[in-house]
């Protein structure tokens, strides 16, 4: 197996640990282990857990974010872009439990060090992108605020999907991926026109 091979493998598995089991509650022998690895051979990839971790949000992140910002930057209208930045990322929500839940960690488990490299580091660009696409719909808007508001639709809605049928008006409808989509790109788009 090659060092690439070997890291994406490292990469991938710790991934996984990270997303069910945080930061805090893991040691580099615990990963290495799931790697079928010695924690020396682990070291060799990463001079620490800070730094597997950082490049574990990377990768995991990187997956997503490439596809999300050429969304944003295709030569489309503006709310097309948004549009279809929305139903990809409704994609991404439904078919990636490991990207929600590492970010979901991140948020419920706040480590400023942690925080500002997602802010800063693995976000931003997309962020930008998307920050430019509400001013090129609407001048006027909050883009700071719409950013936040769509990621926080987008992490919660998927993430409590085993709750909703369970609530008054549940149904299987309106658990699909489609039906999210659809209406999270009205919500958007109203609040652009204000």
């Amino acid at each position: 197996m090659s060092q690439l091979d070997t890291k994406q493998r490292i990469l991938q598995t710790a991934a996984e640990l990270f997303a069910a089991k945080g930061f805090d509650t893991l040691t580099m022998r615990d990963i290495a282990a799931a790697c079928h690895i010695k924690a020396p051979s682990l070291y060799n990839h990463f001079k620490d857990k800070q730094a597997l971790y950082q490049a574990t949000l990377q990768y995991v992140f990187g997956q997503q974010g490439g596809e999300l910002e050429a969304c944003l930057q295709a030569a489309v209208p503006a709310q097309q872009k948004l549009d279809n930045f929305i139903a990809l990322a409704c994609r991404q929500m439904a078919g990636d439990v490991i990207f929600r839940q590492l970010f979901i960690r991140e948020l419920l488990v706040p480590d400023e060090a942690h925080l500002q490299f997602l802010a800063q580091v693995v976000m931003a660009d997309t962020c930008r992108a998307l920050h430019d696409v509400f001013v090129e719909i609407n001048p006027k808007c909050d883009p700071h605020f719409l950013t936040t508001s769509l990621m926080a639709l987008l992490f919660f809605h998927f993430q409590a999907n085993p709750l909703r049928p369970m609530l008054p008006g549940g149904s299987e409808q309106a658990q699909s991926t489609e039906y999210l989509t659809a209406n999270i790109q009205a919500m958007m788009q109203n609040q652009l026109q204000k």
